[in-house]
């Protein structure tokens, strides 16, 4: 087999057996805010859909283009989320993708050194992490922004900085935007890569730099009437917050120096993001590495003074912050190729062994949160119409009542959880489940 195909052989592997474990760890019915689904399809069954809240801020966020493809895919699966889990991990292939040439440009996988190091980078693209994200039908928008976000880096970061590459970057921002309040971040990002594209004149930079600065005003402008503003406890807080957030990408299983993690990180990304600046390269990296961190701080902003900073530590928040060691790790490997350094290598090392031992505690956690909502499934089935109240609570924010009325509907149509999607040695693949 030759050395320079093995990422892509990897590429293949991690992305059969993501696919595999999105399945089979499966959360098999509609749960927590995937339930606010349900009157968005009530109303476009009733032709009144411009009025519910799939065109409506929901904590900051607009989910359109996300209720969109959860609108098509339960009605073509009886409300059956495995389908959409399907298309989140298309869409997460898809953003792997565009990183691959990223690999290739800046990695030569003729060496065994070469050949690690691309290695993990596509590891990252396809961290297992986002098992999290994968598994929940719901979470469609966390993908669908990130292939937004990928495609505003890759369009910013070609050889020629066109018009076309320009719109094209914009489009991928309106889909991010659309699906993921998080998406937010890319707009700053794309004003940093811009700038730093010294290659083109100032004033083509100034031009592809004005539209993103009116959407910008645009959008804060649809803030200022239509959001509710967060209020933060201050910038401390926040900051520990922003530092857990970051740290839990590749140490949420010790949560205890993951705060620590996130400060080095943070030093590394800011020395190597200004030693690479002029390397054109180095730019998506650079453009993954600033997005992971402002998307750290838009969450802090809007979560710490409600939740606290060790709400960061959510398992879902790693598909967004694994982007910056992403980024990191892509600007010390071109920096360990220019300049070869011990200890640089040992640092890579030490990110690769943290992201991998992660890695293994996140598939863990998914398996676990897979086997409680079969439990819950089967127990909806079993016990209906009495349903145990505290089992109704778990499912939505401590709304029984809420929960009860929105499964009433879905037994109606005949939806998940009261009809089975796949045969029962995959629709139950540990065996009887019926607890964690």
């Amino acid at each position: 087999m030759p050395r320079r195909h093995l990422p892509d052989y990897l590429f293949v592997i991690l992305a059969a057996a993501l696919l595999l474990m999105t399945v089979l760890w499966q959360i098999p019915m509609m749960v927590w805010n995937h339930l606010n689904l349900v009157p968005i399809l009530e109303a476009w069954r009733e032709g009144t859909l411009s009025h519910s809240a799939i065109f409506r801020f929901d904590g900051g966020h607009i989910h359109t283009a996300a209720y969109a493809v959860l609108l098509v895919t339960a009605n073509l699966s009886h409300g059956h989320p495995w389908v959409v889990d399907v298309v989140s991990w298309v869409l997460l292939l898809a953003s792997a993708a565009i990183v691959r040439p990223f690999i290739y440009a800046t990695v030569q996988t003729d060496t065994r050194g070469g050949t690690a190091m691309a290695a993990m980078l596509v590891f990252l693209a396809l961290y297992p992490g986002h098992l999290a994200n994968l598994q929940w039908g719901w979470q469609v928008a966390v993908f669908l922004c990130l292939l937004g976000v990928s495609v505003v880096i890759w369009s910013l970061t070609r050889p020629q900085l066109s018009w076309w590459h320009s719109v094209l970057a914009l489009m991928g921002a309106a889909l991010a935007y659309c699906s993921f309040a998080t998406a937010l971040a890319a707009f700053p990002v794309a004003l940093l890569l811009i700038a730093l594209r010294h290659d083109q004149s100032r004033r083509r930079r100034l031009l592809a730099a004005i539209p993103w600065l009116l959407a910008g005003l645009g959008i804060l402008l649809i803030y200022r009437r239509f959001a509710t503003p967060s209020m933060g406890r201050g910038a401390p807080a926040e900051f520990v917050y922003l530092l857990n957030f970051l740290g839990a990408g590749i140490s949420r299983l010790a949560t205890g120096i993951a705060p620590w993690i996130g400060l080095c990180g943070i030093a590394l990304a800011v020395w190597a993001s200004w030693r690479c600046r002029g390397d054109r390269t180095s730019l998506p990296w650079i453009g993954f590495a600033v997005f992971g961190f402002l998307a750290g701080a838009l969450v802090a902003l809007g979560r710490d003074s409600a939740l606290g900073a060790d709400q960061a530590f959510v398992s879902r928040y790693v598909s967004f912050s694994i982007l910056f060691w992403l980024g990191l790790f892509g600007l010390l490997c071109n920096i360990h190729l220019s300049t070869p350094s011990r200890r640089m290598r040992v640092v890579m090392v030490v990110i690769a062994i943290f992201a991998c031992a992660n890695a293994l505690q996140l598939m863990h956690r998914a398996s676990r949160v897979s086997a409680r909502t079969y439990a819950i499934a089967q127990a909806i089935r079993e016990t209906w119409p009495k349903v145990n109240n505290q089992l109704l609570a778990e499912i939505y924010f401590d709304q029984p009542q809420t929960a009860y009325q929105r499964l009433q509907v879905l037994r109606a149509w005949g939806y998940a959880p009261f009809r089975e999607a796949l045969p029962a040695v995959i629709d139950n693949p540990s065996g009887a489940r019926s607890g964690h």
